[in-house]
This record gives C-alpha cells, structure tokens and sequence, in this order.
C-alpha cells in the first residue's frame, strides 16, 4: 500500500494533525513495531525527529534521520520510509506546506539565493546548536498546546531560518527545486500520480483543488475533459513502457493506473486499434 500524505493524516482525521493557513503540522507519535511504508507527498515537508531513526529511500539514495536531525523534503516525491523505533517509542514533528509559503518567506525575509542548483532534499542536524536546539522545543511546545497560529506561524518560520543559517547553500537549493517547478505544480503532480488516479474525485486529493478547479485548469491548459486527459496520459504512459521497458502488460497495466488487465488491452485496442501485445511485437 502507499500512502500519500498528508492526505492519509487528514482522511483519517489525525487528532494531532493542526491547520494554520496553508500549512499542517503534526505531532506525530507511535509504539508500533518497527515498519517500512511507501508514501509520495503532495505537499512540501519538514520533518524533525524526536525520538527513533528513519531511512528514507529515494530512487537514486538513502537518507539517513537520526535523533535531533531535521529533513526538508520537496512535493511529490515518492520514497520508502523505514522507521526504527527506540525504547518502543518513534517520535517526530511534520510540517507540510505549499509553494505559496515558500514565496511568502522568501519575500517577507528578503532571502536572496545564491545557488542555481536543486535539491529536492536537504537535511540538518540541530542537536549541536543551542539556538537551533531551542527554536525546536519551543516549537513542539506551542503544538502540545495548541498555541496561538501566528505564533506557531512564526516559529516554524524560525526553524527555517535555524535551518539557513547552519545550511545557507543546501537550504538555497531546496527552495531552487520548488521554484523551478511551481508553475507545472498542478501538470507535474497529475502526471506523476497516473497509477493512484482512477476518477476526477482523485485528482481532487492529489492537487488539493476542488472539482472545478481541476476541470477549469486541465481545459485551460490542455483544452480537454478531465476524463479524456487522464485516458491519454495514461495510455502515452503505456506506449512508452511497451517500447522501453520489458514489464509485462500486467504490470504496464497496474503502473498506468488500470483497475484491470482487460480494461487496459480494451482501452489500449480502441485508441491504437491493435492490443498492447500486437503493438510491441510490431517495434
């Protein structure tokens, strides 16, 4: 199974899941036994570890989380999340915001960047530095009270600002990858979720937005129905697999988003009028 977040925390009603403006914050805490768990984000995250260890997997590396490290990691992203628990207990604080909240603390601090480069995740650690060690507590303690939201706002800004200090060049490249494809934003998530999509209720939870939204923005850019976007996206999708790739036309079907074999070759047949199988034999 993979869970996409925050929207599991937010469909489950999380009890410690708490809405400021446009981010989510999260207290999160289990005793369960040590696990592995596939997830892809839709929002940006902060994640600092209280208490534990993680390993998170990427497609080209492993990052490793240890107590008192903080990880910034950008929209979209798909990963293996490997939790170790220490004394039963894993322990760490979420945060999850959008692009809007990037420009706004880019703006209202006057950060200039320094670097070209992009890096979808950075990593800090902040046990070694008081300053940084108390904005971290502070914080966590705000959220065990429900604090005052421009307070908590505030602090969370602080934690970035904690974060550019000990990590100018790192922090300059995270915000590098979100600015480079914040005008996509909507295009590059739909296209990379293409397997988790089955309706228009769907694509509502992936991007966020609401049903008009969605269909306002796909015949805006693309001057179709949500519906008979999604076909072709998937079906390009399969082309590409059939002609690069020796996956099995099973599992071209369950990667492009399919609830069936038979749908696919039967959706497949009509637009290309030969089956998958026919299609590759022919290349």
């Amino acid at each position: 199974m993979t869970y996409v977040v925050p929207n599991y925390f937010i469909d489950n009603r999380y009890e410690n899941l708490l809405k400021i403006d446009n981010l989510l914050c999260l207290n999160y805490i289990t005793k369960t036994k040590d696990n592995t768990v596939n997830a892809r984000t839709t929002m940006h995250s902060m994640g600092i570890l209280l208490e534990g260890s993680k390993v998170i997997h990427l497609s080209n590396e492993d990052i490793n989380i240890n107590k008192a490290e903080i990880f910034f990691l950008t929209q979209n992203n798909y990963y293996i999340s490997e939790r170790a628990l220490k004394e039963s207990k894993y322990k760490s604080l979420l945060v999850y915001f959008d692009d809007k909240f990037i420009f706004d603390f880019i703006n209202k601090y006057n950060i200039k960047i320094s670097s070209k480069e992009e890096q979808s995740i950075v990593k800090a650690s902040y046990h070694s530095d008081i300053l940084f060690e108390n904005s971290v507590q502070t914080f966590q303690e705000y959220l065990k009270i429900k604090f005052d939201e421009n307070l908590l706002k505030l602090k969370i800004e602080e934690i970035f600002l904690q974060a550019i200090r000990l990590n100018e060049n790192e922090m300059h490249c995270f915000f590098n990858s979100i600015l480079s494809t914040s005008q996509a934003r909507i295009k590059y998530i739909l296209e990379s979720n293409i397997d988790l999509i089955q309706s228009l209720d769907d694509m509502c939870k992936i991007t966020r937005l609401s049903e008009n939204k969605i269909r306002r923005y796909i015949k805006k850019e693309f001057g179709q129905t949500p519906k008979i976007w999604l076909d072709s996206k998937r079906l390009e999708k399969a082309v590409l697999l059939l002609n690069n790739t020796n996956k099995s036309i099973t599992d071209i079907s369950t990667t492009c988003g399919y609830s069936t074999v038979s749908w696919f070759i039967s959706q497949f047949k009509k637009y290309h009028k030969q089956t998958p199988k026919e299609f590759r034999h022919k290349i």
